[in-house]
């Protein structure tokens, strides 16, 4: 008989619904703790912020255990590489911490595993969190069969990062002589062949653009081109679809037709851009603190260009959620912790992120936040990664299918042609083993297709 997908998972097919290789990993971490000294009720909270995330992150668990003596909140972090893994081993094996952070695209999955309390009836008191307060493409992407599953704490769009010396060097200004952004295909093509140039005596050869990510890059041109990626109810996956097609294609062009931008393989694209080797670069807010630190980089952030006829960008965010099981004085504390980091989210900000309460993306603090505030721009058409039980599957299919298009090893057509019928292939083991296809909700962020370029501007 098929599982209802909220059906909690037993040990085996949790397994099986999670793409890595469960190992156990999660010593790492405390594996459990009584009452705090002097009765304080303890709250175990895990994250991936390894970088300087992390200690910005440090700094507010400390600010919140000094202001609330009755509980200690004690923070650990791991790579987000092996992070899931050592968190859902932690559950299975009755360790799971009391609070931790999920990636907007694990919440469906955690949730149909049971791994995870709803929030709503916490949520429901506005004097601590005002749900109306979140665009509502951030607050969908964290509902599951009608219930939400955790409380967004920021939202990391893909966004335009750009060298400001190079942009005024190749005369790509405005009316008062500053570096002028590209808006759009034609402005953004025309920018790239300015500020391309070729290997000269005693000066490096110089890139128009590069491709970091491969995922959150050509995901974004796939959706401003109009791609879809799954039929209704994910049945089947459409990523080879003429559109996505194309708009790989175009990818493909910028390296190995125009020349605007390397091969992948001959060139470190996030270094080259932070040694002024390149001068456009398509990333997440989250890379802002790393560019910050290269103190010769005249950099600025711009909104992703509208490069199809489509006004859509990839996005993430970082969700505070809780044990299913939470309940009493902890529940209590978890929540305040919870409420404090949402109010506080601005200092979270400092570290290189965009909040997601609209109202203090309104403060003039966040104003002096040059980069976060044209990023969030972006928010209203932020498109998150397809709602997938088997999410982490279909992204290695995809970054493998985009990197041999890329590197020039197959087609795009080829390379998707052979990514579909894996994805497919998934889908059919999972409707074998009585697994979900879909998550039990609507697609999360706007239709790409009701954002065309008109209504966009």
């Amino acid at each position: 008989m098929e599982r209802h997908p909220l059906q909690p998972l037993t040990r085996r097919s949790f397994l099986q619904t999670l793409a890595a290789p469960a190992v156990a990993t999660a010593g790492t971490f405390a594996s459990g703790c009584g009452p705090g000294a002097g009765g304080k009720k303890i709250v175990r909270y895990w994250n991936g912020f390894t970088g300087p995330d992390g200690r910005t992150m440090l700094h507010l668990v400390q600010r919140f255990n000094a202001a609330n003596p009755d509980v200690q909140v004690i923070m650990q972090r791991a790579d987000w590489a092996t992070y899931y893994n050592k968190l859902f081993v932690a559950g299975l094996g009755g360790r799971a911490p009391e609070l931790f952070v999920l990636q907007t695209h694990s919440v469906p999955r955690f949730a149909q595993a049971d791994f995870v309390r709803p929030i709503d009836d916490l949520a429901a008191n506005a004097r601590d969190i005002d749900i109306h307060d979140i665009d509502p493409n951030v607050w969908q992407a964290v509902s599951v069969g009608g219930k939400h599953y955790g409380i967004p704490l920021d939202v990391w769009p893909m966004g335009m990062y750009y060298n400001r010396k190079l942009f005024r060097e190749a005369g790509i200004v405005d009316a008062h002589g500053e570096a002028k952004p590209p808006t759009d295909r034609a402005e953004f093509m025309d920018a790239l062949r300015r500020l391309t140039r070729p290997a000269e005596a005693g000066r490096p050869q110089q890139w128009g653009f590069v491709f970091t990510n491969y995922e959150s890059n050509v995901y974004s041109i796939m959706l401003q081109f109009g791609g879809e990626f799954f039929s209704a109810g994910n049945e089947r996956c459409l990523i080879n679809s003429p559109a996505n097609v194309e708009a790989l294609q175009f990818c493909v062009d910028m390296i190995r037709k125009y020349r605007f931008a390397p091969p992948p393989e001959d060139f470190d694209s996030w270094i080259g851009f932070r040694q002024g080797k390149v001068a456009i670069a398509f990333e997440g807010i989250y890379m802002l603190a790393d560019l910050q630190k290269q103190q010769d980089l005249d950099f600025a952030g711009a909104p992703t260009p509208l490069l199809g006829s489509h006004r859509a960008v990839w996005a993430g965010s970082h969700n505070l959620c809780m044990r299913s099981d939470l309940h009493g004085p902890v529940l209590d504390a978890a929540w305040r912790f919870i409420t404090f980091l949402s109010k506080n989210s601005l200092d979270w900000a400092e570290g290189g992120q965009v909040p997601v309460r609209k109202s203090l993306r309104e403060t003039p603090r966040f104003a002096t936040m040059t980069v976060q505030s044209q990023f969030a721009r972006e928010i209203p058409y932020a498109v998150y990664l397809p709602r997938l039980p088997f999410i982490f599957e279909f992204q290695t299919e995809f970054s493998t299918a985009v990197e041999k298009a890329l590197r020039g090893s197959e087609s795009p057509q080829k390379a998707l042609d052979t990514a579909a019928r894996s994805v497919n292939e998934i889908i059919l083991r999972q409707k074998q083993n009585g697994q979900p296809i879909a998550s039990p909700d609507a697609p999360v962020g706007p239709d790409p297709t009701q954002h065309s370029a008109s209504a966009a501007r």
